[in-house]
């Protein structure tokens, strides 16, 4: 008889990449294709064809890694020829994938090799294409079953080509997936066993569907496993401050089912290194709330709820086992706290503190706040020490400790932002403690606790928009939206001038030939939309045109009380960014002639239920493009606190019709998301 080869079925899958790096956090998509046989025999090897992998990029991404055009380099245009748009930008790179091979009476790396990436010509999808191929080593069947391929994190280094940039420096980013995928699958018999010809269980040659973690969780009263923890005394602690006043009304609530992605990174002290972090949160918001009597006071609102946490693996290198490099792999598991029984809450506890722009008597909220604690367990995955496979076994692991996180969502004076449009939550003095059960042959536990275990690690993380799970608001794909960060280009002391400036009313008419910003910005990458930068203002050849005609000059510069802060924000009906300057509170000395003055101020109003009763700072919203503010909605009103008489400006709760100022920045700084 003549041996038939087995029939061999394509496998390959779409796998969605979180990437994080110092250009910031960017979604990237990856493509593998490869083929299989359909079946397979015990102790003969099973062999890929070729692997042929497609990492699609985003234009913003690309920017970060092309070296700027060079004239000197520029060709000449050539008459009478259209150049080409299909040219394959000049981009290289290369991807190492972390592929387990499953269903071996246990999981073994797949030894996958790096792929080198060249670009490939324009596809007309906006997105720049690297290509690569390669083959990975034969896997032998020890036991009859399902073998598998996963794919898991991806390592990515993109470079300019080096015809472009024989200097350039490249650029490291660290991928993780939402969910390892199943490439494809082969049925393994033993030797004198038969397969049914073309039976393939190979995942079928198309877009996977989009995977994540977000999931329904019980509502308040339904099920005493998601509930608020008040037994625990860590847990409880995040509601006794500030304590809650009394006057407040409490009431019961179900909570709305949320899901909110977050990515960051984690300082390890004892490693003097960071690892990159990727969480995903179903939480139960409100399942009880406290309102204070909006006549009465106090002026408090409080939502608390629970939420079960999640993180995506991730990989970090430090120096370990005897300072060699060492990568591994963790993530963390939320659990109960300790001591307590199978029928305790497996949640953690939320608490949102915020006030209404009101003066009502009584304790307020100075600082909007969200508070999160949970008890969490660190388990360490693959490990790699000086390139070499470590198998630590799959109950490598820290006891329960607790994650206590604050997010500061502002005040009045640097403006405030609702808790479901994300945040930066920060982890201060975490312990990681002593890990156990790790090694096959030998315990390696004391080595990995003396690598990162110990107190004083940090965590910050920032949140996308929380994605409201019944009605679809805010939500991408079913699941939480990606944080969105910005990227500040060059920082610094940094100059904004408008020439002139006016705030209008009617016939009214505050006029500056100049208003001019200082502010302060911290270059870099992947930073919080929310106070970007902080500073004050003063403007210049100021007077002031009552509604009746007569003009009264300033004296001297008009000064601004307290700081001012730069905010971006995102227009709800167009999705792009935007800017805010928060905290204005104009002073302005005006001669009225005769020996006479008077103090023109300009603010926002801080209402009672039925009148003005106190000015508070406000703001001016606006696009910015081309390194140019430009005003184009505000809050600013004359103050309650004017002395000033003048027609046109003696209605503090009146504000004004129309604010115009371009600001031009100086230096001009490059402000993109990410």
């Amino acid at each position: 008889m003549v041996a038939v080869p087995p029939a061999i079925a394509d496998i390959g899958a779409d796998i969605g990449l979180v990437c994080s790096g110092k250009a910031g956090t960017h979604q990237v998509a990856l493509r593998i294709d490869s083929t299989v046989p359909t079946s397979g025999t015990v102790g003969q090897p099973v062999q890929l064809g070729t692997i042929k992998v497609d990492v699609s990029l985003p234009p913003e991404l690309v920017k970060e890694v092309e070296p700027a055009p060079s004239v000197e380099a520029s060709a000449p245009p050539v008459t009478g020829v259209t150049p080409s748009s299909a040219t394959a930008p000049a981009l290289g790179g290369v991807a190492e994938i972390q592929v387990a091979v499953r269903g071996l009476g246990g999981d073994r790396r797949g030894g996958w090799p790096a792929f080198a990436l060249a670009a490939a010509p324009p596809r007309g999808d906006g997105a720049v294409h690297l290509t690569g191929s390669g083959v990975a080593p034969p896997v032998v069947p020890e036991s009859p079953g399902g073998l598998s391929w996963s794919a898991g994190a991806v390592g990515l280094s993109l470079v300019p080509d080096e015809t472009t940039a024989k200097d350039a420096e490249e650029l490291a980013l660290r991928c993780v997936a939402e969910k390892e995928t199943v490439l494809g699958t082969v049925d393994v018999k033993r030797g004198n066993g038969t397969a049914v010809p073309g039976a393939s269980s190979a995942s079928p040659r198309q877009a996977a569907a989009p995977q994540h973690l977000c999931e329904m969780i019980p509502a308040g009263g339904e099920d005493p496993r998601y509930a608020i923890n008040r037994d625990d005394p860590k847990l409880a602690a995040i509601y006794e401050s500030p304590p809650k006043p009394d006057g407040t009304f409490d009431f019961p609530d179900t909570g709305i089912m949320m899901c909110i992605k977050a990515t960051g990174f984690f300082n390890l002290r004892k490693a003097e290194n960071a690892a990159p972090v990727a969480v995903e949160t179903n939480a139960r918001v409100p399942t009880e709330s406290s309102q204070g009597n909006p006549f009465t006071g106090p002026n408090w609102s409080e939502l608390r709820g629970y939420s079960v946490n999640q993180t995506y693996p991730a990989s970090a290198t430090l120096l370990g086992f005897g300072f060699m490099p060492t990568r591994a792999e963790a993530r963390a598991e939320q659990v109960r706290p300790p001591g307590s029984g199978p029928g305790a809450p497996v949640t953690g506890n939320l608490r949102i503190l915020q006030s209404q722009p009101l003066a009502i008597p009584g304790p307020t909220v100075e600082n909007h706040e969200i508070r999160a604690a949970a008890y969490i367990r660190l388990k360490a995955g693959q490990t790699e020490v000086n390139g070499v496979p470590l198998d630590l076994g799959d109950k490598c692991m820290t006891s329960p400790t607790l994650l206590s996180a604050t997010g500061f969502m502002g005040n009045l004076r640097t403006g405030t932002t609702q808790y479901d449009q994300g945040q930066t939550l920060i982890a201060e003095d975490f312990t990681i403690p002593p890990f156990s059960g790790c090694g096959v042959d030998e315990d390696l536990s004391p080595i990995l606790t003396a690598s990162v275990s110990g107190a004083g690690n940090y965590a910050n993380l920032e949140s996308g928009r929380w994605c409201l799970v019944e009605s679809g608001h805010n939500c991408a794909d079913g699941a939480g939206e990606l944080p969105r960060t910005f990227t500040v280009y060059p920082g610094g002391a940094v100059t904004a001038v408008a020439k002139p400036f006016t705030l209008t009313n009617g016939d009214a008419e505050f006029r500056c030939d100049s208003a001019t910003m200082r502010f302060t910005m911290e270059r870099g990458r992947w930073q919080s939309r929310f106070r970007l930068g902080k500073g004050d203002m003063a403007l210049a050849d100021c007077q002031v045109k009552a509604s009746d005609g007569p003009v009264y000059q300033v004296e001297g510069e008009v000064t601004q009380d307290g700081a001012l802060w730069i905010n971006m924000i995102i227009n709800e009906t167009t999705g792009d960014p935007e800017m805010k300057i928060n905290g204005v509170l104009l002073n302005a000395a005006v001669d009225l002639g005769g020996g006479q003055k008077c103090t023109l101020r300009i603010s926002d109003e801080l209402r009672s239920l039925f009148a003005t009763v106190d000015e508070r700072p406000g703001e001016m919203q606006g696009t910015y493009g081309n390194g140019t503010f430009s005003v184009q909605a505000h809050t600013l009103k004359p103050s309650v606190k004017s002395t000033c008489q003048i027609p046109g400006f003696t209605e503090p709760g009146i504000p004004f019709s129309s604010a115009n100022g371009d600001f031009a920045f100086d230096p001009v700084q490059q402000i993109t998301t990410p």
